[in-house]
């Protein structure tokens, strides 16, 4: 699973730090800010599957424990797995991520 910058750069046969300074040129949010939103849009997608508890989409996502995707969810979204579930359907949070991560760089991304 393509979780971190160093994967991504790794799968994309670039370094790091060239990945992260072509964002930063490009004026786009940092690869991390769309891993981790992709990473919430996956963790959405796997919630759809009632029969999967929030311990199984957090292995599912690489996460080491449940109570750290839990802590990710507060940081990110300032709620519990049980309120991300309830409340950010797969849909609502496709939308958001094309919404604040997507939309805003339609132009830049383009190229």
């Amino acid at each position: 699973m393509l979780s971190t910058v160093r994967r991504l750069a790794r799968h994309l046969r670039i370094a790091p730090s060239t990945l992260m300074s072509r964002f930063y040129r490009a004026s786009l949010p940092s690869p991390k800010s769309y891993l981790a939103g992709m990473r919430l849009l996956h963790a959405a997608y796997l919630f759809l599957n009632p029969g999967l508890s929030v311990a199984d989409v957090a292995y599912r996502l690489d996460y080491s424990s449940p109570q750290s995707f839990g802590r990710h969810l507060k940081a990110m979204l300032g709620v519990t797995a049980g309120e991300f579930r309830r409340r950010f359907p797969f849909e609502v949070s496709l939308e958001r991520y094309v919404d604040l991560l997507i939309t805003p760089y339609r132009e830049t991304l383009r190229v």
